[in-house]
């Protein structure tokens, strides 16, 4: 039993050593374990400091359909007095969530939000994207934009005493122009590019510590090509089987022009929708007054 007891002793006491020896040939190297921390931490910063967010904006809309909402309304009452030829059946929410995501509304939301002209600011590191927030606004008509193959990248220095320096990039070629004020008008072949100066803009995050010169880039760019961009970040599902409710869904590196985008496209969504149904109502009605004027002269000739 001694010498059991012993034994066991001796074995413990190498376990004891052999787990020390192994401690301390890991701890000599406890620098190496500190730099790894901190280069690992440098690292998942500069990711985060560098890569740009992306939202995920969504918002439910409730979709008019005579067949999921119960209710009784024109086309319907259309089909009972025969008329249901003016009117499509094809009033679902498949049709309307196609409608939605059409590139031709996209094309008339990018229109009315200037969505085709992008800016940055390159004093940031890394350059940081601006939503209402240069200070200086560049201009080009949604038609002469929609020519354009290729797009036209607009280097701007704008001087604290209110003079613009601009450098214009098209197809192989550079125009420097210098503007004393704004606003300002630069005529090219592709079109005319106007300069105004921002005076509503929100201030950018970090944009203070800028001083002097402040470099801004701007980007015209084709809204049909923009257009399909934000159709392929746009996702609009229904909420279930059985309802006429949807979720609309885009993804976008600035919160507030994914916001903007889609409270426009719903809203161009539903005006173009009540200027149909403003179409049909005229319509049917002039069909009714044709056919009451024949009916009264076909009346006052058999009398």
């Amino acid at each position: 039993m001694v010498e059991e007891r012993k034994e066991k002793t001796g074995v413990q006491s190498e376990e004891q050593i052999n787990i020390q020896e192994i401690l301390f040939r890991y701890l000599i190297h406890w620098p190496w374990f500190v730099v790894s921390v901190i280069v690992c931490v440098a690292l998942a910063w500069g990711y985060l400091r560098l890569t740009t967010p992306v939202y995920n904006i969504s918002a439910t809309v409730l979709i008019k359909d005579e067949k999921k909402g119960g209710g009784a309304n024109m086309s319907s009452e259309l089909e009972k007095m025969g008329l249901d030829g003016f009117v499509s059946s094809s009033n679902n929410v498949d049709n309307e969530i196609e409608v939605l995501k059409s590139k031709s509304l996209a094309r008339e939301v990018v229109n009315n939000l200037g969505l085709f002209v992008t800016y940055k600011d390159e004093d940031l590191i890394p350059s940081k994207e601006l939503y209402k927030t240069s200070p200086v606004q560049v201009n080009m008509t949604p038609q002469e934009a929609e020519k354009l193959k290729k797009d036209i990248v607009v280097e701007m220095v704008v001087q604290p005493q209110g003079s613009l320096d601009v450098n214009v990039k098209m197809d192989d070629r550079e125009i420097q122009k210098h503007f004393e004020k704004l606003p300002a008008i630069l005529p090219t072949d592709r079109g005319t590019i106007s300069f105004f100066q921002a005076t509503d803009s929100i201030p950018v995050e970090g944009a203070s510590s800028v001083q002097g010169a402040r470099h801004i880039t701007a980007t015209i760019s084709c809204p049909m090509n923009v257009a399909r961009g934000y159709c392929g970040n746009l996702v609009i599902v229904p909420t279930s089987q059985t309802t006429s409710v949807v979720t609309v869904s885009l993804k976008n590196s600035s919160l507030r022009r994914g916001q903007d985008f889609i409270n426009q496209l719903l809203e161009m969504y539903n005006r173009n929708t009540n200027n149909d149904k403003n179409e049909i109502a005229q319509k049917t009605a002039e069909f009714i007054d044709e056919r009451i004027g024949i009916i009264s002269k076909e009346l006052g000739s058999t009398e």
